[in-house]
């Protein structure tokens, strides 16, 4: 059996802050993920990273919920801010903020409860610069380099249109991520592919059992300037209000790619015959 292993940290600017961290802090660790795995491989991260500063790991929670979810729905989340209430934890880390809160209003309010308590939070994997603005439909995301930079390498594979095949799916990509030496978020990049093939076995499996055997394939390529791009292609050629699927205004699965920092597209095959959806992926910042 292939074990997921922690994503190494990657000395750097520093992550982006909320409050004053304190040396020899104790802190605790959360995110939220849909698959128990990913979220085991972040938390292994985020210990990591917690120790890298001298700090001590207090507590770690992680809830199987979508991020669509509110925090004070969750239960790892309310186990984690009750320590930073009552002060037996003086730190939080948490891969990006958004993980936590879901909207400019939201963030204020988790931020003026930092401060107020006081505790600091830490976010290592969140962009310096701050998050991604949206997209809409097509339309390129302000900081991600343009469509032109050539493919430096690969890997794909196909997979049968049944659920299924997702966990295998999730196994060799993790993998194949670290072959092709990607300088970003694996533990990202997995669930933004996981979250795309999910999307492609709900809605473009054959409606015959004569077609019982459809298939996906699967891309993940890095660029030379370092942006992944994760492709899935479907044999579904139509992609019906495909503008308000990326938007999340029908469905929720590519706003869920979306809230991970990727850029969401879609387009044909040169015959027409099949779909591809892909996401792009910024690499890590630091030099």
């Amino acid at each position: 059996m292939t074990h997921p292993t922690p994503t190494p940290t990657i000395a750097g600017p520093p992550a982006p802050t909320v409050g004053a961290a304190q040396a020899g802090a104790d802190v605790a660790l959360y995110t939220t993920s849909v698959n128990s795995r990913v979220a085991a491989v972040t938390l292994a991260a985020l210990a990591d990273f917690a120790t890298r500063q001298g700090w001590t790991v207090a507590h770690q929670a992680y809830d199987l919920t979508p991020l669509h979810v509110p925090a004070r729905l969750r239960t790892g989340w309310r186990s984690v801010a009750h320590l930073l209430d009552t002060g037996r934890a003086a730190g939080l880390v948490v891969p990006a903020e958004h993980e936590i809160a879901r909207n400019p209003s939201e963030q204020n309010a988790l931020r003026a409860w930092l401060l107020r308590i006081p505790a600091f939070a830490v976010y290592p994997h969140a962009r310096p610069h701050g998050p991604t603005p949206p997209t809409t439909g097509t339309t390129p995301f302000p900081g991600f380099p343009g469509p032109s930079a050539p493919v430096d390498r690969a890997w794909c594979r196909s997979y049968a249109l049944t659920p299924a095949s997702l966990r295998g799916l999730r196994d060799a990509a993790r993998m194949y991520l670290t072959v092709l030496r990607w300088p970003g978020d694996i533990p990202t990049a997995v669930e933004v592919l996981s979250r795309l093939a999910h999307n492609a076995v709900i809605h473009a499996r054959p409606d015959s059992e004569s077609e019982a055997d459809g298939k996906m394939t699967v891309r993940l390529a890095v660029a030379e300037d370092n942006v992944l791009l994760v492709d899935v292609e479907d044999p579904r050629p139509d992609f019906p209000d495909s503008k308000a699927a990326i938007e999340g205004e029908k469905g929720r699965g590519l706003m869920y790619v979306r809230l991970l920092s990727a850029q969401v597209t879609w387009f044909l095959s040169e015959d027409t015959l099949t779909k591809t959806v892909q996401a792009r992926l910024l690499p890590d910042t630091s030099p």
